[in-house]
């Protein structure tokens, strides 16, 4: 079945894959195209670059938004095609490479695909430390280092549409996932000074509507406000680590969600942060040994 296009702004169409209702995007200038993550099931990618095709563009550069397995399996249906990325893309990789083989590695059994080659994970053209400006026809997109989720997560921004591309933040279906206290509020605060008339999270629905863009913010903000004051008063008292999970069980969330796992890994993860004590992996480290 052939993917869906969006066009969400003058210059951003923004498609939707099934799986974990993960999004891609292509911002197109003229005959250049930018892709953003583009795609997870390789019939999804090959439509993505039919559609830069049936649009008279070029793919002239890949944004990967993050080192997790289901952002990074487009660039290899682009040969050639510059890909650009934060900088501890490459740190993630060396740490964690070995672990995302075998993330990609269950999913693809899981959904039967058989590979010609094997998958090998893409490597950047381009990094940068804080902030890119990239120049797409004769529009500027500025590529900047948004952590939290992450460590080497970053947004797209296209000032003049107020566009952007908040990669895994401000979902309204899946709560902010934190392997970072500090620095996710730290980015939040960040977004919170940008004009935004148009958001497409990594995973659920884009939105044009300012008011709910605004209630985004603010219910990740606030939630990641409590968590920190909860696990803050846990340490004074010197609760466990199971005890102050217990204590951030009846925490409001910014939206629905079913699975408590990511809700406690936030609690174990913004625990070790503060200074708690804790053994082995916990909170969203246990992804890599999940």
């Amino acid at each position: 079945m052939a993917v869906h296009f969006t066009q969400l702004t003058s210059r951003l169409w923004v498609t939707q894959s099934q799986l974990f209702a993960t999004n891609s995007g292509v911002f197109l200038s003229g005959d250049e195209a930018c892709l953003i993550d583009p795609g997870i099931a390789p019939e999804t990618i090959e439509d993505i670059a039919r559609f830069v095709a049936e649009q008279g563009a070029t793919p002239r550069a890949i944004v990967l938004t993050h080192a997790h397995w289901d952002h990074v399996l487009g660039p290899e249906h682009f040969a050639g095609v510059p890909v650009i990325t934060h900088a501890d893309y490459l740190r993630v990789l060396r740490e964690h490479g070995a672990d995302l083989y075998r993330q990609i590695g269950v999913w693809e059994a899981q959904a039967h695909i058989r590979r010609p080659r094997p998958f090998l994970l893409p490597k950047p053209t381009y990094t940068f430390d804080t902030a890119l400006t990239l120049t797409l026809g004769d529009i500027r997109l500025r590529v900047f280092h948004a952590p939290g989720h992450a460590l080497d997560q970053c947004a797209v921004y296209h000032a003049e549409d107020a566009t952007l591309w908040a990669a895994d933040m401000l979902s309204d279906i899946e709560i902010p996932l934190v392997l970072s206290l500090n620095a996710y509020e730290a980015t939040l605060a960040h977004l919170a000074t940008l004009d935004i008339r148009a958001l497409v999270p990594g995973h659920g629905a884009p939105t044009t509507d300012v008011g709910e863009i605004r209630r985004r913010l603010a219910a990740d903000r606030a939630y990641l406000a409590e968590l920190r004051e909860r696990v803050t008063a846990a340490l004074a008292a010197g609760h466990t680590l199971a005890e102050t999970v217990a204590a951030c069980n009846d925490m409001p969330l910014p939206c629905p969600c079913d699975d408590p796992t990511p809700h406690t890994w936030n609690v174990e993860s913004a625990y070790a942060e503060l200074g708690g004590c804790t053994e082995g992996a916990v909170g969203w480290e246990r992804e890599w040994s999940a």
